[in-house]
């Protein structure tokens, strides 16, 4: 049984909160925002789509998702970066694919870009290898 939930409004007010906090909106600000049908040219995106489950927190206060960077490649394929979490207007989370937790919002995005060129090198292989 749930013992700890956020209303829809809260989510959204954490998530504003969150973004400036943190210090990553200056750099969300830049990307598009991930398109829900639309084919999308390679590049990085920004969802900023929050969870409906994540506003549920189970036996404590919910962690949720406010942001989350992906990479879309040549060919085609999307790839999760990384996200900003936030708890309860005290506590942000900003997390890579290899690390869980990154100290400030430029490390964080320096991160993101040098993960997003990795990507497109190992596309470019693939692509080149015929796979």
């Amino acid at each position: 049984m749930s013992r700890w939930k956020i209303s829809w409004g809260k989510a959204t007010d954490l998530q504003d909160w969150a973004l400036e906090e943190s210090g990553t909106k200056e750099f969300l600000s830049e990307l598009p925002e991930l398109p829900k049908k639309d084919k999308m040219e390679p590049g990085l995106y920004v969802s900023y789509e929050i969870d409906l489950f994540e506003l549920d927190g189970g036996i404590d206060w919910p962690d949720v998702g406010v942001a989350r960077i992906f990479a879309v490649l040549e060919n085609g394929h999307n790839e999760y970066l990384g996200e900003v979490r936030a708890y309860n207007f005290e506590a942000i989370w900003l997390s890579t694919n290899e690390f869980d937790e990154v100290d400030d919002a430029e490390e964080w995005w320096k991160c993101i870009k040098d993960d997003y060129e990795k990507l497109k090198k190992r596309d470019l292989k693939e692509e080149e290898a015929g796979i």
